[in-house]
């Protein structure tokens, strides 16, 4: 054979093992990297890819180098809140162990057994049996103790809100056998409960006020508001109200449609309920739809500096619409909408995409832009004299100014002069109101059981021995000898926390209605209108 030849034939087998060895090194070059996982290799990125890069870059360093082992997932979703948190108060970070809780919040119902209940002296005591719930159905009262859940004790010093929560929710339909121990027989059961899905009242109390002028405590917007608000108004119309005074005081808000939709229950057809404009500046606008149960009765809504978000919306809607009648303090000032997206592992994040504006046009939203939380959180309200921050326009110059935002009240409620409220604070820093009145309405249930709510409200009368239970003979000697407006105010307090411990919120509501200053303006401008 030539030369020739021998080479050509030696190149054609070059060419054929070629592929091979190719092969071969690709898979020893992906076996290192596995191997020694160089978490600093260059490739070929895009702008986008060479950005989820560098966060991945910096996990894995510090995942094989880090002089002490740290949970990079934890880290993780701390960085992702930090950066959600650099954009604007609201945006934020759902981790996958709090996705179910939240979305309980946003639905309005759970899957449990259906009880409220206290910490009190290392034991997880009964405050309220939800109607039509696992535990009324299978027998549980108010005022039992649950002391074991199959095999797990609940009770002792380690016991904790927690460990309750997670012990007594369960899958719907799953079982739990419950010890109980009941103090008022000196009796103690086994009761087994199926869990099931409980329903979390949004509308927490709906009653008369008097003869003409119903009120209705609505705590936040869930999927299921709309529908308690309008049971709640049809009742009401039923027993004679022909005024609404509408409470969402301490409302944080929840589901923009479920303000949309209550809004629209006081809204004639076709008036603006409230318009969101995205950073595109598409602008979407919402109108009410529907006849609504009260479109032409007087109204008041209260608010302060707990109602934000969806009760802000309610609220600029029914104010611009010359609807209603504000009462109450400035509002908190949250004027931006979240949209919820989930992510690949089951995580959630709540990122703004649009403003909402009133039908005016106004953007009730708080600066943030030198934004300190306290500030934020915390920061003074203003004042009625104070209005001008809140009609700013998004093209206006603040001139130094931080914007208070929030929906300014046409009759604001002012602080308490009488030295009522400084009272009940000085003797709440003597001792817990709530745990004392658990333990008065514990030890005194036989009595108390005799009431109903009803004349319970009309009838029943803190008096020196009330007192003495609280806070013992000294005190209880001395609040007899305060000033008359004082006292009274603060027997209907009382009255109110043994109320709730006794009948469960919304006789808590109804008797702390008969003094609240916010309930007596409100009658006072339906009275005027």
């Amino acid at each position: 054979m030539s030369w020739y030849r021998l080479a050509r034939t030696n190149l054609n087998k070059g060419k054929q093992l070629f592929p091979i060895l190719l092969g071969l090194a690709v898979i020893f070059g992906i076996f290192l990297g596995l191997f020694f996982d160089f978490p600093h290799q260059t490739v070929a990125l895009t702008e986008k890819s060479e950005r989820e890069q560098k966060l991945r870059q910096i996990i894995d360093y510090i995942d094989y180098e880090y002089v002490d082992r740290v949970n990079t997932d934890s880290l993780l979703d701390q960085t992702i809140s930090e950066l959600l948190h650099h954009l604007d108060p609201h945006s934020t970070y759902i981790p996958e162990d709090q996705v179910s809780a939240n979305e309980e919040a946003i639905r309005g119902s759970f899957v449990g057994i259906g009880i409220e209940f206290k910490l009190y002296k290392d034991s997880l005591a009964v405050v309220q049996v939800m109607p039509d719930g696992p535990s009324e159905r299978a027998g549980i009262k108010a005022g039992d103790r649950i002391l074991l859940a199959d095999t797990i004790q609940l009770f002792g010093e380690k016991l904790n809100s927690d460990l309750v929560v997670k012990t007594l929710k369960g899958p719907d339909g799953s079982s739990v056998n419950l010890k109980v121990y009941r103090p008022s027989e000196n009796l103690e059961l086994q009761v087994p409960i199926r869990r099931a899905e409980v329903d979390l009242n949004s509308v927490s109390s709906a009653f008369l006020v008097n003869d003409s002028v119903g009120l209705i405590k609505l705590n936040k917007f869930t999927a299921r508001s709309s529908e308690e608000v309008e049971q709640a108004l049809r009742s009401l119309q039923n027993n004679g109200a022909k005024s609404i005074i509408l409470d969402l005081r301490d409302n944080p808000g929840g589901l923009l449609s479920a303000a949309e939709e209550i809004s629209d229950e006081f809204l004639p057809k076709g008036k603006m309920i409230v318009f969101t404009k995205n950073r595109d500046g598409q602008v979407e606008e919402i109108f009410a739809n529907r006849r609504g149960l009260f479109e032409n009765g007087k109204l008041v809504v209260l608010i302060n500096r707990g109602s934000a978000s969806a009760s802000e919306i309610v609220a600029g809607a029914l104010q611009d619409q010359k609807r209603g009648i504000i009462v109450g303090k400035r509002s908190f000032g949250k004027g931006l909408v979240q949209e919820e997206i989930t992510l690949k592992d089951g995580s959630r994040m709540r990122l703004t995409t649009q403003r909402y504006y009133t039908p005016s046009g106004r953007s009730i939203q708080r600066d943030y832009d030198t934004y300190n939380e306290s500030f934020y959180f915390h920061g003074n309200t203003g004042s009625l004299n104070d209005d001008s921050t809140v009609l700013i326009p998004d093209s206006a110059e603040f001139s130094g100014k931080r914007n208070q935002g929030g929906i300014l009240p046409d009759r604001e409620v002012g602080y308490d002069t009488s030295g009522a409220t400084r009272l009940l604070y000085h003797l709440a820093m003597t001792v817990n109101l709530d745990q004392s009145a658990f333990r008065y309405v514990d030890e005194n249930r036989a009595a108390l059981s005799n009431w109903s709510l009803d004349s319970f409200v009309q009838y029943w009368r803190v008096d020196s021995a009330v007192y003495t239970q609280f806070f013992g003979e000294p005190i209880a000697q001395r609040i007899s000898e305060a000033d008359s407006i004082q006292e009274e105010a603060l027997a209907n307090r009382l009255k109110a926390f043994i109320a709730y411990n006794l009948f469960g919120n919304a006789a808590y509501q109804r008797v702390y209605a008969r003094d609240d200053a916010y309930v007596l303006e409100a009658l006072k401008a339906i009275k005027e209108e």
